[in-house]
This record gives structure tokens, sequence and C-alpha cells, in this order.
């Protein structure tokens, strides 16, 4: 098996887990936790998330893309992200009262702060595990990972139980980096990290700053979402935008993660190389729409089903939001890795440019909407029209420096098109026929239509050759091989 095909399982086994990990977490604390308690968190996460990303600077990615990456370079990286860790939990620190006074809720200082602690120990994490990817030494941070997902979920779940509230999730994502960091030490990942320095601060400071810059936008105007909504209608609006997002971020955020994870060194290790880019970003968007559209699609006709399923009755409200939510994750599936590969090939510039125009467009949009409209299901109407706009934004800004393969690009949609109304097509069959309108489909149809989709879906990458179906049986043939199987 092939290094960048062993990196893609090791990733994949840690989202699917990480998957199952945050599932097993949102189906409880959705009956521990309340819809106001749930979206006090999420504004926290949310100002939180803005500083997030000043935090790394761009270390992690100028770590993996550095083509002669040295001692040096490290040191620098490891010496910066100390004094932003620092400077931002300091900062956290002073603001978080503000925060409190300004939502009218004294709990969110607490929760802040205790939030906040995370920026200690992630400049360690972060520079380690960055080390760690470019290598694609992928099976040992699929063990560490999922290791603190596990014990800081089972934290999280019981402080909840206990009747900590909101502070129950604050102190689970910081045991989590915690564990993570205990893990990168036992296992001897943080042996490359020497004296911090400053030396390389400048070369650093030139591709992280402007990427910096960009990422603030596009985390401020992801971000905002939760602020506006939650200052102007409310922290129980929130959480039902939250769990209706949920279901879209099993596969934006945990699927894609995996993803991004390897194919950002994968791309970067074949810039580096002299290989054709092109031809590996079409096949990874290829793979990677074959999964999205068929999720998404499954998600859009069964959302009412799901959260009852997933979160209980108590959250149907959020479920005329998840088609539209959906759609904006069907169109972002397209561009998810254009940034990727225009970074991998050293283009940051051009990266930050993109973000900076689109993310604060972005922004205004959907606080606007939230201000005239005040309604949950035109807010997330607007989400969708922004992501579908982000298509043909995002690959014009792409042809300025890696020319996109138009040909193949149009047969990867059609192909992937095809294989989606396949594999749903059972499903939508007993939907005309058997769901009352407005109601849910009882749940014997529904894991009926569950299973016919996962035995039509293989069967669609099949029938219409697509390259993720080489994909699995080489994988397949691989692991039977080693095991003293047939290899045909």
């Amino acid at each position: 098996m092939t290094t960048v095909r062993r990196a893609i399982v090791f990733s994949f086994f840690e989202s699917y887990l990480g998957v199952v990990l945050n599932l097993v977490s949102f189906v409880l604390l959705a009956r521990l936790l309340t819809p106001a308690q749930v979206g006090l968190f999420s504004v926290a996460m949310a100002i939180i998330g803005i500083t997030q990303v000043i935090r790394d600077f761009g270390l992690v990615n100028f770590l993996i893309q550095k083509k002669d990456l040295g001692e040096v370079h490290v040191s620098t990286a490891w010496g910066m992200a100390l004094i932003l860790g620092g400077t931002l939990f300091a900062a956290v620190q002073l603001v978080a009262p503000l925060i409190g006074r300004f939502y009218a809720d004294d709990s969110l200082t607490g929760i802040a702060r205790v939030v906040a602690i995370n920026f200690l120990i992630l400049p360690f994490n972060s520079v380690c595990l960055a080390l760690l990817r470019r290598s694609m030494n992928f099976q040992l941070v699929m063990r560490i990972n999922l290791s603190a997902a596990l014990l800081s979920t089972i934290a999280t779940l019981t402080l909840a139980w206990l009747g900590v509230g909101a502070y129950a999730l604050a102190i689970g994502a910081v045991l989590n980096n915690g564990i993570v960091a205990a893990g990168l030490l036992g296992s001897g990942a943080a042996s490359r990290l020497l004296r911090p320095k400053l030396t390389a601060w400048r070369e650093i400071l030139g591709f992280g700053g402007p990427l910096t810059v960009a990422n603030v936008i596009t985390s401020a105007s992801v971000d905002i979402n939760d602020l506006a909504v939650g200052k102007i209608l409310g922290f129980q609006s929130v959480a039902i935008i939250s769990r209706a997002q949920g279901l879209m971020n099993l596969f934006h955020r945990d699927f894609m993660v995996a993803i991004r994870n390897v194919a950002y060194p994968a791309f970067s290790q074949a810039n580096r190389d002299g290989e054709s880019m092109e031809a590996k970003f079409i096949l990874s968007l290829t793979n990677v729409i074959a999964i999205a559209w068929t999720f998404y699609g499954f998600a859009s006709i069964f959302s009412l089903e799901v959260l009852r399923l997933m979160f209980g009755p108590q959250w149907d409200q959020s479920a005329p939001l998840v088609p539209w939510f959906c759609l904006a994750g069907a169109a972002s599936a397209l561009v998810n890795l254009v940034p990727t590969i225009m970074l991998a090939a050293g283009h940051s510039r051009l990266v930050a440019t993109t973000e900076l125009i689109f993310q604060p467009a972005r922004a205004l949009v959907m606080v606007a909407v939230t201000m005239v409209f005040r309604d949950l299901e035109i807010f997330a109407i607007g989400y969708a029209l922004v992501s579908l706009a982000s298509v043909p934004y995002f690959y014009a800004f792409k042809q300025r420096c890696l020319p996109t393969a138009v040909g193949a690009l149009a047969r990867a949609v059609a192909r992937n098109a095809a294989l989606t109304l396949f594999s749903l097509a059972p499903a939508l069959l007993v939907v005309a026929l058997f769901r009352p309108a407005g109601q849910a489909l009882g749940y014997p149809l529904f894991f009926a239509c569950a299973g016919a989709t996962c035995l039509a879906w293989p069967l669609g990458l099949r029938l219409l050759g697509h390259p993720l179906y080489g994909e699995f049986m080489a994988v397949l043939r691989a692991r039977l091989a080693r095991k003293g199987g047939p290899a045909a």
C-alpha cells in the first residue's frame, strides 16, 4: 500500500471513530443540556474561534509545506507559537468580563476563561502534530487524537450528567488538548522541539502573515452566524441552527478534516517532486464529492428522522433548516480542496486575497439577513445561496495559479451526480409512497432506506467505473496480501 493510501486509511479511521464519538456525545448531550446551554457554549466557542487562527499564524501550514525545512524553522515556529499562545490567553482573560456584559450573561465570562486555557497547550500540540503530518505518520496521530477524544468525551458527558451545564463542554475541550499533549510527550513526538528561537521569524511571517489575516476574516465570517444570531435572536436560536448545521458538519468538518490532513502534505509533496498537482486535485475532488453528495442527499431527505433519532423531538425546529445547510455543504464540497492545493503550491498570498474578498461579503450578507428577516429558515436559505456563489468564485482564483482541467472536472461532477441519484433512488421511492406529508417515516422503513442506500452506493461506484471503487479495491487487496490471502 502506498504511503498516501496508508495515510488516508489512518486518517479516515481516526475521522470515522471521531464521528462516532461525536454522535454519541451529541445524542447524550442533547438530552443532558438545554438548548440555551448549548447555544451559550456555541457563542463562547465562536468568540474563541476567531482568536484560534491568530494563535496558529500559518505555522502548521508553513511546517508542512516548506521544501527545505531545517531545525531553525522548527525552533522559530515553536517560539512564535509560545508567544502567540501566551498573549492570546492573557487577552481572553482580560476581555472575558466584557463578553459577559455584551451578551448579558455572566456565565460567558467563566466559560471563555476556561476555554482560553487551550492557548497554553495548543502551541506544543500544533507544532508536534504538524511535523508528524509532514512525515505522513498518521498512525501515531490517529492513536493520540482518538485516545484524547474518547477520554474527553467521557469526561464531558460525566460533567453534564452531574449538572455542570455548559461548563462541561468547555472543560471537555481543555481536557482533549491536554490529553493530546500528554500523548505527544509520551510517544517521543516532541523530540524535534529544541530551544525556542525567533531566528527565521521573517520567513514565517512572510508565509503566515497574509494567511493569518485571511483566516481571521474567514473565522469571523463563519462564527458571525452564532454571534449575530445569539445577540439578535437569543441563545436558543443559536442552538437550533447549531443542531441543523451539525448534520452538515459531520461531513464538512469531521470527514473533511481527515481528507485535508492527508491532502495538504500529499499535494505539497507532489509540488516538491514536480508531479502534476491538477491530476491529484481532480482525483481527490472526485472521491470527496462521491461521498459528500450521497451523505447530504440522505440527510436532506430524512432530516426529521435523523434529528429525532440523534437528539430527540425537542429539536424538531431544526428539521426545516437541514436541507438548506446540506445544499450549502454539497456546494462547499466542490471548493473545500481549492485553497488546500493553492496553499500546497506556495500561493499563500493568493489564498489570502481570495478569502479577504469573499469572507467579509459573506459575513455582511448573513448579518443583514439575520437583522432584516429575523427568521431561521431564511437565514439557512441565505447561507445556502452564499455557498453556491462561492463555487465559481474560488475556481476563478484557482485558475490564476493552477489552471483547472475543466473537462475532467465536468466529468467528475456528472459522474457523481449520477451516483447520488442512483444511491438515493430506493429511499426516494419509499418516501414518495409511504411517508405522510410533514411527518417522520417510521423507524423500520427509515432503517430500510438507510440500508438500501448503503448497498446501492458501492454498486453505483462499480457500475459507473468510479475511481473511488478502484481505491477501495487497492486497499482491500493490500490488506489481503499482508494477511497471506489472495491478492487478486
